[in-house]
């Protein structure tokens, strides 16, 4: 069941979920960590031979030369990208001068980042990057990359808005990533039927990392991007003050018209605030409209379905409370619409799981094939899926509850369900201040994906918080797996 390590030291085993965390994913991933660079069981598996310094030299699982195409991805993804503070971005945001430091720093480190979501793609296991879909997100990210080979180095005032240009040109190519994932997880899902459900916590593991790692390359590019004309209050996506208020009412909006595009009406959406600390709060406004659509779609949805009987019904209303907190600002959505059952409740984080009986992959499928995408960056900073109605998709894809929480855990938030079955659900959405102009960062944030790098390296005890319970139990199956391997090879040795 795909990429294994085998034969693995007994002092990484040792270190347990850290050292199965890095392990594993660098295994699926083709990345080679810099504490298991060096032992012959990883060499053996990952390559024919390994240079000194690290670098793989031969193809990833093959013995047959390399094209150039190729040999840039190994180059690239060998090497060990940069974390970005917030506080940093921020201020370069603000300074011309720093910004274009900054081009020049991204202009090496989003290949090294691309590269690497490469080849995670391509050692995904259960034959997935030969799947339609997948093999096309390859092939995009590798044209990325190769694209960037050619880009100017923005060292001059031309070359930074040709940089510009070109980031923007990437930023918007290609926007339909979750929707041609998707089809590749649905052929797998289809082809193996009940038996998927034995392998969906592997399979969500590897998308979630991919997902989170992929809205860091996002996050980059598009400040970098904005930040070349700067709005007033903002710096490049960071709004200094954002109006917490403003943004659900917009976000209400657009669920409420759905809603009723849809299903005939939808139910009012009442906002409150309470004010416990009255610093300015920085945040991103683009994810955090994402998510609250997302949230609000759900509630207004199962509001309608519960107690809708023709087209202009008394509806309960969904309930919105914002509290701002020292650390936190705190969204409380409340509705009435039914809830989730206890023995369902985890279902909902995992990747295509949906509580609409009718799903639009089937007809996203057929025009696919009838005709090429367009962008949607303006929807979802990850891209949603190309929709055929001009009014959007009010549910099915199952995919924005999970998406919605990695956006708040990227910045050290969170995202938490609790239901009443047979009455309504309660979902309290965490976005961490970031400070004022992202200084005096609260330790969630310091400790979030946001400040660290994409690479494999150095999981922490709040980053194993983060993930589902599916996903632990896979991790300890994992564990334990590897020990046994350990032990095994450890009793050979002594024979």
């Amino acid at each position: 069941r795909g990429s294994r390590v085998r034969g693995s030291n007994p002092t990484v085993v040792q270190k347990a979920w850290g050292a199965l965390l890095r392990a594993r994913v660098a295994a699926m991933a083709g990345i080679l960590p810099r504490s298991l660079r060096a032992p012959a069981n990883v060499r053996r598996f990952f390559a024919p031979h390994i240079c000194r310094s690290g670098a793989i030299v031969r193809p990833l699982l093959s013995s047959s030369p390399r094209s150039a195409e190729e040999e840039c991805i190994a180059f690239w993804a060998n090497k060990q990208p940069t974390a970005v503070m917030l506080r940093d971005l921020c201020e370069m945001g603000l300074d011309r001068k720093r910004r274009r430091q900054h081009g020049i720093f991204l202009h090496e480190e989003l290949r090294i980042r691309i590269a690497q979501r490469v080849l995670e793609l391509q050692q995904l296991p259960y034959g997935l990057p030969q799947r339609d879909g997948i093999r096309t997100v390859i092939q995009w990210y590798t044209e990325h990359l190769l694209a960037l080979e050619d880009a100017p180095l923005p060292s001059g005032a031309a070359q930074d808005e040709a940089f510009t240009n070109f980031l923007t040109r990437v930023f918007e190519e290609h926007t339909e990533v979750i929707q041609e994932l998707a089809f590749g997880v649905q052929d797998l899902m289809a082809e193996m039927g009940p038996d998927y459900e034995a392998v969906q916590p592997e399979i969500d593991s590897i998308l979630r990392r991919f997902f989170m790692a992929r809205i860091g390359l996002r996050f980059l590019i598009q400040h970098h991007i904005e930040s070349f004309k700067n709005r007033d209050g903002y710096s490049g996506i960071l709004q200094l003050e954002c109006d917490a208020a403003a943004v659900v009412k917009k976000a209400a909006q657009d669920s409420t018209m759905l809603c009723r595009a849809h299903l005939g009406q939808a139910p009012p959406v009442v906002i409150t605030e309470h004010v416990v600390d009255s610093e300015p709060f920085t945040y991103l406004p683009m994810h955090m409209h994402y998510v609250l659509t997302e949230l609000l779609k759900n509630a207004v949805r199962a509001t309608v379905e519960r107690h809708a009987e023709g087209f202009d019904d008394a509806l309960p209303a969904v309930r919105v409370q914002i509290i701002y907190g020292h650390e936190d600002v705190i969204f409380k959505i409340s509705d009435e619409g039914g809830g989730i059952s206890r023995s369902r409740l985890q279902d909902v984080w995992k990747f295509m799981y949906s509580s609409c009986s009718k799903t639009p992959w089937a007809s996203l499928r057929q025009d696919r094939r009838s005709q090429p995408g367009e962008g949607d960056s303006a929807g979802n900073p990850l891209q949603r899926p190309r929709l055929k109605s001009a009014g959007g998709v009010l549910a099915g894809y199952g995919v924005g509850l999970t998406l919605s929480r990695l956006y708040a855990q990227y910045f050290g938030g969170d995202l938490k369900i609790l239901s009443l079955d047979g009455f309504g659900t309660d979902v309290y959405l965490h976005l961490s201040r970031l400070g004022k102009g992202c200084e005096s960062l609260p330790q969630g944030v310091l400790y979030s994906p946001s400040m660290r790098d994409s690479s494999f390296e150095g999981e922490t005890e709040e980053e194993l918080l983060l993930m589902s319970t599916d996903e632990v139990n896979f991790l300890r199956k994992e564990l334990d797996a590897l020990r046994s391997s350990s032990a095994t090879g450890a009793k050979a040795c002594r024979r």
